[in-house]
């Protein structure tokens, strides 16, 4: 989106940094609500799944409609197209996914099962967003203007559509295909049962589990989409070559495959410890991340360790994830009632804040360094991207390692026994 609003379309770098912040702070309402709201749906197909698929429908529409922006347009009109459709975008976002990370703790109640679950969702989740890398510059190119090169809106337009059409039937197939086991407790199914705010925000506030979770994955979000933000940039400009772009698609699936389907399963066995196996995890990518600040995609180093950086950090994604129903088990537990989709609210809120956070930064720090679209940039340019590639998530992955290891002291015995009670309340044998 940024640098086809600030390349293509011709919009001030300044505005869309602004843009990702605003919304990111309208995200701090919408969230919660939608979470409340889902956490209340009752419905034949459950009280997840019925918002995945409306909301994944809602989404791939304005998906397109933000691309179909055209740089003819008056400058006035490009940059309320943009503001108005991407709020829309967020709200839609939000109604499919965080109800569908609150399935992961209602599909079942097991710890293992939710690690091999995350495992699996990110494996697919990596495949999914690197084949958009892989395939991304290619579209772009071969959609764009007859000379095939990347210099039309047309290009991008066309190429979120191939791409929606790929990837909006896996999001309904999701939905129908889910089953909701984990039930709330009788009490809360009631007819006219409510939830009161109060007893929600302690599930959030009074849960260190949930705390930590949220402050890890608002930094997950800078690292992620700040990164993926500023590729296009880094192999443009830094590496001079957009079409190397491409290789981060392969090696991402190849590593996220590894990384969340064997290394993610095989950190929580080794350790049946959330906590340390989630400080393994991050606390590798940071160290992998380093050393690429002295190579570029040129040289075969620098995909050792991008690979190695990439796959320590899909792991520890994945591992994150599976910690969500522990969280919610950790809060019925405590407080009695059952808000898997409001604390995925916050989870979905801190990813996106950070993902709106990292990008804007990064976007103005480019601008105040003397950014300009289309021409050679000045050597403090060239180093801030370097910067973002390499040293800036490697001390990110440190921070989120520290944390995990000092706040999540959920192990596997704990987690069974919180299980154990949960299902006496319900009269589980």
């Amino acid at each position: 989106m940024a640098i086809f609003f600030t390349d293509y379309i011709g919009v001030a770098a300044t505005s869309v940094s602004l843009l990702m912040l605003v919304v990111r702070i309208f995200d701090a309402i919408n969230d919660p609500i939608i979470g409340s709201l889902a956490d209340r749906t009752r419905s034949k197909w459950g009280r997840y799944r019925p918002w995945v698929a409306i909301g994944g429908m809602v989404m791939s529409l304005f998906i397109i409609l933000l691309f179909a922006a055209q740089p003819t347009w008056p400058m006035s009109v490009k940059v309320g197209w943009m503001w108005v459709i991407y709020i829309l975008i967020t709200v839609a976002s939000t109604a499919c996914n965080m109800p569908y990370g609150a399935l992961n703790g209602v599909i079942t109640s097991d710890t293992e099962e939710r690690t091999k679950l995350s495992a699996i969702r990110m494996v697919f989740a990596t495949i999914g967003s690197n084949f958009t890398n892989l395939i991304a510059a290619t579209l772009i190119l071969l959609l764009s203007d007859t000379n095939q090169t990347a210099n039309s809106a047309r290009g991008y337009s066309l190429a979120v559509i191939v791409s929606v059409i790929i990837g909006l039937p896996t999001i309904i197939w999701s939905a129908v295909k889910s089953k909701e086991r984990v039930q709330p407790p009788p009490e809360q199914m009631k007819k006219g049962a409510k939830i009161p705010l109060g007893k929600q925000m302690k599930c959030l506030f009074g849960n260190k589990y949930a705390l930590i979770c949220l402050f890890g994955q608002f930094m997950v979000g800078f690292l992620a989409y700040g990164r993926m933000t500023i590729m296009a940039y880094y192999f443009t400009y830094y590496a001079g070559n957009f079409e190397l772009y491409s290789v981060t698609g392969i090696v991402g699936i190849a590593t996220g495959i590894i990384g969340s389907g064997l290394v993610c399963p095989w950190l929580y066995r080794r350790f049946r410890h959330k906590g340390y196996a989630l400080t393994i995890g991050f606390g590798l990518s940071g160290l992998f991340y380093l050393p690429i600040f002295w190579f570029v995609p040129q040289q075969i180093m620098f995909w050792i360790f991008y690979a190695l950086s990439n796959l320590f950090q899909t792991a520890a994604s994945a591992l994150r994830y599976s910690c969500d129903g522990d969280n919610a088990d950790f809060a019925e537990y405590k407080y009695g009632i059952r808000v898997d989709g409001f604390l995925s609210a916050f989870i979905s809120l801190m990813l996106k804040a950070g993902g709106a956070v990292g990008p804007a930064i990064l976007i103005a720090w480019l601008d105040a360094l003397g950014y300009v679209p289309n021409m050679v940039q000045n050597a403090s340019v060239l180093n801030a991207l370097n910067l973002s590639m390499s040293i800036i998530p490697a001390v990110l992955c440190v921070i989120c390692a520290i944390g995990y290891l000092l706040v999540y002291d959920m192990d596997s015995q704990k987690h069974s026994e919180i299980v154990n009670e949960l299902e006496k309340r319900r009269g589980i044998t």
